[in-house]
């Protein structure tokens, strides 16, 4: 098997299929304005989705050439550009609001996920979307309101009230922070105050689009911050398996419209139960939400970043 061929296979078994691997080479030509050849094409589609081969065949200093990163800056355009049906879109902007990742169930039976943000840049909102394993990236800790990031190969379609929307091709990927951007680009963005805004760029009331508890057994991953009052439950001291002495402390954080519980682990709980008593309206920050296996249902985690404020 040539090299060629165990590229094409590993892109086969990635999920593409011979119509999208057809489409993918013609936009890298598209992309290269012709400077590279198919077999280069190929290996560029290939580290796209991770998968590493050195070509033998190929001429060295080419091969050197798809390692590096593509400028995207040359390729991205303004929201304000965006047409339905286009596609091959690169966006860089601001996350001005995140939505909860949902999970549904497609129509052949298949499980799938779904989340969704709103990226602003200096022309104006636009809706992201992103599906399946594209998700992940919502639920780290540096997907937050604030951040810079770079969508890339994304389509422009309609979404709900007929609005342009851009969903993440299968081939897509999101860059949080990229560090490529020129200076001045990057000093317009900074400079944007980010607003709640709806998906047509029009403001909202801070109040109607505040996290709630409630919205949290919708959310995996991830919460910038949430608020309630605490009722202490109990801490519970055990063994690790080396042997050392650890803690968990759990406590309910209740708002109007949900309750839900709180693990807290090690040394910081001790420095947590230190500060806190039943009834105190707390801010929590940088915090995780997960579902609880035993329970089977939705609990807050805190992290080595997290941070509890009196209010």
């Amino acid at each position: 098997m040539s090299e060629t061929q165990e590229v094409l296979q590993k892109l086969t078994e990635a999920g593409l299929s011979e119509e999208d691997l057809k489409e993918e080479i013609k936009r890298k030509e598209r992309e290269f304005r012709g400077f590279i050849t198919t077999q280069g094409a190929l290996f560029l589609i290939a580290k796209e989705h991770g998968i590493e081969i050195y070509s033998h065949d190929i001429d060295p200093e080419l091969y050197e050439e798809v390692q590096r990163d593509i400028d995207y800056n040359e390729f991205t355009i303004p929201i304000s550009d965006l047409r339905e049906g286009l596609s091959n879109i690169v966006l860089l902007g601001k996350i001005s609001r995140i939505f909860p990742i949902r999970e549904f169930i497609r129509k052949d039976g298949t499980p799938g996920i779904v989340g969704s943000f709103l990226l602003t840049d200096t022309w104006g909102t636009t809706k992201i979307i992103l599906w399946d394993h594209h998700t992940k990236i919502m639920q780290t800790e540096f997907f937050t309101i604030g951040t810079i990031l770079r969508v890339i190969n994304g389509y422009c379609k309609k979404g709900l009230k007929e609005r342009l929307e851009v969903h993440l091709s299968k081939q897509g990927k999101v860059q949080i922070e990229p560090e490529d951007i020129p200076s001045k680009t990057k000093k317009g963005l900074e400079e944007i105050e980010i607003k709640m805004v709806d998906a047509g760029g029009q403001s909202l009331d801070k109040n109607l689009v505040e996290m709630k508890i409630e919205d949290l057994f919708n959310t995996n991953g991830f919460v910038k911050s949430i608020s309630g009052v605490i009722k202490i439950k109990e801490l519970k001291e055990f063994k690790k398996e080396n042997g050392e002495r650890s803690f968990l402390l759990k406590f309910l954080l209740i708002d109007q419209t949900n309750s839900i519980n709180v693990a807290v682990w090690g040394m910081q709980a001790i420095n947590i139960l230190r500060i806190i008593e039943n009834g105190m309206s707390v801010k929590l920050i940088n915090i995780f939400v997960d579902e609880n296996e035993f329970e089977k249902r939705k609990e807050i985690h805190f992290t080595k970043k997290s941070i509890l404020e009196i209010i």
